[in-house]
C-alpha cells in the first residue's frame, strides 16, 4: 500500500466550504468564485512546482508548494493539502537545491490527483 492511497477515498472535504460559506455570511456566489479561482490556478501551481524543480530553484519550489498547500487547505482539498505538506517537508530536508530533482516523483504524485480534485470541487458548488 502506497502512502498516497488514502487520497483515493476523499480528495475534498466539503465541510470546509460549508463552514467557509457560513463564516462569510452564507453567500454561495462567494464560495463559487473562490472554488473557481482555485480550480483555474491549480494546474498552474503544480506546473510551477515542476519548473522550480527543473531549474533547481529551491526558493521558488518552497514558495510554490506553500501556495499550493495554503490554497488547498482553504478550499478543503485535503489530499492536495497533504501531498503539498509532505513535499514541503521533503524540500526542507534537502541538503541543497542540487537535490530538488529527487522530489520529481512527489510532484508527479500531486499531478495524479489534480483532475480528480478539480472534478470533486466543481461538483461540490
Amino acid at each position: 500500500m502506497s502512502e498516497y492511497d488514502e487520497c483515493i477515498d476523499a480528495l475534498v472535504d466539503r465541510t470546509v466550504l460549508t463552514e467557509l460559506q457560513a463564516e462569510l455570511g452564507g453567500d454561495p456566489a462567494i464560495i463559487s468564485t473562490f472554488v473557481r479561482n482555485y480550480v483555474e490556478l491549480l494546474p498552474w501551481r503544480v506546473d510551477r512546482l515542476h519548473r522550480a524543480l527543473e531549474k533547481l530553484d529551491i526558493e521558488d519550489a518552497m514558495d510554490a508548494v506553500l501556495s499550493l498547500k495554503t490554497s488547498s487547505h482553504m478550499v478543503g482539498a485535503i489530499c492536495m493539502n497533504r501531498l503539498a505538506t509532505e513535499l514541503e517537508i521533503s524540500i526542507r530536508l534537502l541538503p541543497n537545491a542540487d537535490h530538488l530533482l529527487e522530489l520529481t516523483g512527489q510532484v508527479e504524485e500531486i499531478d495524479h490527483f489534480v483532475s480528480g480534485t478539480i472534478h470533486e470541487l466543481e461538483t461540490s458548488v
